[in-house]
């Protein structure tokens, strides 16, 4: 079974349900959920200054980008390469749901996690002092957009973490390169942001997320570099994901 059809997506909520549920189980996923906006809202509030011309953008901007690194990028690195070790995703694909959907059901949660964590830093950066953001389906679409790039590495990245311990290490090359990235970008106004600027993965969410709250700037050449980058990995995944664990 391939297509989609009301099996296929009843099973995919299923998963997702269940994977909700094991998420929130664990006290220091939900707490990171709940304290991270607030606190990364109060840190860099306190620093919007030494961004120059990004003001508050630049603030949300690397705000959002290293939520997504840490609660989705992280977060489905350490969930796939568990789920693979307990052998869980062997089960799942001899089951009826596809492919596809045995991923989609698992990532989903972390999806919908990183949309709330973005609402409640987009509240805490308002409640200190920060404006409105002017085009908030932009900031819709950072976060979304940068979520699926961030799923996509993940199963990438799965494919040299043999277990959810060595998450820890074989994550952080590309979170200090998109936390770079970023801080390259913004440091610059939107104007004088070049290509090999947002060729850098990671750093279009941050530049599209700034452009979304401070309104200007062309949004298409973020826009399509988070689609570049998400296409780029989900096609390596889809050719080196590994289902089993190495024998």
């Amino acid at each position: 079974m391939t297509g989609l059809d009301a099996m296929t997506v009843s099973g995919t909520l299923a998963l997702a349900r269940s994977e909700l549920r094991l998420l929130w189980r664990n006290r220091l996923v939900a707490a990171t959920a709940l304290l991270l906006p607030p606190l990364m809202a109060l840190g860099l509030s306190r620093s919007s200054d030494s961004f120059g011309d990004g003001g508050w953008g630049a603030v949300v901007g690397l705000q959002i980008l290293t939520m997504l690194m840490f609660a989705v990028y992280a977060a489905a690195t350490t969930a796939v390469a568990a789920r693979r070790g307990e052998l869980v995703l062997k089960r799942l694909r001899t089951s009826e749901l596809p492919e596809w959907a045995v991923l989609g059901g698992m990532l989903a949660p972390l999806v919908g996690l990183a949309v709330v964590q973005a609402l409640l830093s987009a509240a805490m950066v308002v409640a200190f002092g920060a404006p409105m953001p002017q085009r908030p389906e932009l900031l819709l679409l950072a976060v979304l957009g940068g979520a699926l790039m961030c799923c996509a590495a993940a199963l990438l990245t799965t494919r040299i973490t043999a277990s959810a311990e060595q998450a820890q290490v074989t994550t952080m090359p590309l979170f200090f390169i998109a936390l770079a990235g970023a801080i390259w970008t913004i440091s610059v106004p939107s104007d004088e942001v070049t290509p090999l600027m947002l060729a850098v993965p990671g750093s279009a969410i941050a530049e599209l997320a700034r452009i979304a709250w401070n309104g200007g700037g062309d949004p298409l050449p973020a826009i399509a570099m988070i689609v570049v980058w998400t296409a780029v990995a989900g096609e390596l995944a889809k050719r080196l994901f590994r289902w089993e664990p190495r024998a």
